[in-house]
């Protein structure tokens, strides 16, 4: 892997002090950029662990910022809200490239891409989270179908409500204050509707999985 992740001083996780890096998909970072706060509060929680963001999300978001409204204008948001992930990297090739179009072909699940770069960015990361070495890989994604294919490549892939269910857990946050980050996400057709108990108790149906 040819990632060079975000350090940070205090990203040992609790699974025998491997360091914990999180990578970022696409799909999660349009779901911060349509609620600020929210991503306040998740950069603020994830900023003590390493990070990795991909050339192939970038451009999958610079793609999705011509889009129509709404989506377009949270992924023009998500492009001003990555300095905190660092510098871009890009995927070897030929190894993570040929992984990338493999898992690619895996979440189009048969069906015909919409254009060549639909599914690339989630495939990328994961390509990039699979392979890390001595590090423990945690992805960030609202795609249900890419957690699936993370963790199945060994990568713990959490969406974002699951998140939010963490850092209840590790008061980061309140349950109220997680209930209105979910409430905006919900608002704007983010997300499910979800309820304070849902969150604070981690039953989230397949938002929550797998």
């Amino acid at each position: 892997m040819s990632a060079t992740p975000v350090p940070s001083p205090k990203s040992t996780s609790a699974q025998g002090g491997v360091e914990q890096v999180w990578f970022f998909d696409t799909s999660a970072l349009v779901s911060l950029g349509a609620h600020l706060p929210l991503q306040q509060a998740v950069r603020e929680t994830l900023s003590v662990h390493r990070r990795v963001l991909a050339n192939a999300v970038v451009a999958e978001l610079e793609g999705l910022a011509s889009t129509p409204p709404p989506e377009g204008r949270w992924a023009r948001t998500a492009l001003g809200q990555l300095d905190w992930l660092g510098r871009p990297v890009r995927l070897d090739d030929p190894v993570g490239t040929d992984l990338a179009l493999e898992i690619q072909e895996e979440l189009a699940a048969g069906r015909g891409l919409k254009h060549p770069a639909e599914h690339y960015g989630e495939a990328a990361i994961i390509a990039l989270a699979s392979r890390a070495q001595t590090l423990r890989p945690l992805m960030l994604s609202d795609d249900y179908n890419a957690r699936v294919a993370a963790n199945v490549r060994g990568v713990r892939a959490l969406s974002i409500h699951k998140l939010l269910h963490l850092m209840i857990k590790q008061a980061k946050v309140s349950v109220v204050e997680a209930a209105e980050f979910a409430d905006a996400l919900h608002a704007v057709g983010r997300s499910p509707d979800y309820t304070a108990e849902e969150l604070s108790s981690g039953r989230l149906g397949r938002v929550g999985q797998p």
